[in-house]
C-alpha cells in the first residue's frame, strides 16, 4: 500500500510539474508601470521658477522708476513782475492864447481886370531876336605848321650818368636831336634830357607814342 501511494504521489508531482511547465509559456509576466509623478513635479518646479524670475525682473525695473519719480521736485512757474506805477506828470497850466482877429475884405468882382497880361502878346510880333553869327569851324591838318615850336622833355636827373643813359635810349628809339642840358637853381643842379624841336602836331604825337612805349611820360615845352 505504501508503494502505491508513493507512486501516486510521484505521478501527481510529475503531472503537476508538466502542467506548470506547459502552462508557463502561455501566461506572460506582468510589466511594471512607471509612475508619472516625478515628471509632473519637475514641470511644476520649472513653471514656478519661471514665474518667480519674471516677478523679480518686474520688481527690479519698477524700482528705479519709483526712485526717479521720488527725486523729481516740481519747479514753480516764474511769476511775472508787475511794472511799477509811473508817477503822474502834471502839465503846467497854460493861459489860453487869444485868437487873432481876422478882418474880412470884400472884393468887388465888377472891377475890370488889368490889361497888362495882354501886352506880352501884342509886343511879341514887334520884337526881333538877333542871334550872334558864329564862323564855321575849320580844322587844322596834322601836317600844318604850328605857330611856335615845341621840345619834348623825357626826364630830369641829379646824376649826369642817368641823363646820358636816357639820352642813349632815345637815340636808339629814333628820336631826333636828343641832347642833355645842365640847369642850376635854388633847388640844386639838374640834368635834363630833351628832344626836338617839333613844328607840327603829327611829329609831336609820333615822338610821344615812341616814348610811351618806353614807359616815358614826355612833357611839352614851348620855345
Amino acid at each position: 500500500m505504501a508503494s502505491r501511494k508513493d507512486f501516486a504521489q510521484k505521478n501527481n508531482r510529475s503531472s503537476g510539474a508538466s502542467r506548470s511547465r506547459s502552462s508557463a509559456p502561455s501566461k506572460p509576466a506582468p510589466r511594471r508601470t512607471k509612475s508619472a509623478w516625478p515628471l509632473a513635479l519637475v514641470v511644476v518646479v520649472a513653471i514656478g521658477g519661471l514665474v518667480y524670475g519674471l516677478m523679480q525682473l518686474n520688481s527690479f525695473q519698477s524700482a528705479p522708476a519709483k526712485s526717479q519719480a521720488k527725486t523729481l521736485i516740481p519747479i514753480p512757474a516764474p511769476v511775472a513782475a508787475k511794472p511799477e506805477p509811473r508817477p503822474k506828470t502834471r502839465t503846467p497850466d497854460t493861459a489860453p492864447v487869444p485868437k487873432a482877429a481876422v478882418k474880412e475884405i470884400s472884393v468887388d468882382s465888377s472891377e475890370p481886370e488889368p490889361q497888362t497880361r495882354f501886352d506880352f502878346y501884342e509886343m511879341l510880333p514887334k520884337s526881333e531876336v538877333q542871334t550872334p553869327t558864329v564862323e564855321a569851324y575849320k580844322s587844322t591838318p596834322r601836317d600844318a605848321k604850328l605857330e611856335q615850336s615845341y621840345l619834348l622833355q623825357a626826364g630830369s636827373f641829379r646824376d649826369p650818368a642817368d641823363a646820358e643813359r636816357m639820352r642813349a635810349q632815345l637815340l636808339l628809339a629814333g628820336l631826333p636831336n636828343v641832347r642833355t642840358s645842365k640847369s642850376e637853381g635854388s633847388n640844386g643842379t639838374w640834368y635834363r634830357v630833351r628832344t626836338g624841336p617839333f613844328d607840327n602836331r603829327a611829329a609831336i604825337n609820333k615822338a610821344q607814342n615812341k616814348m610811351a612805349k618806353m614807359r616815358i611820360q614826355a612833357m611839352e615845352i614851348q620855345q
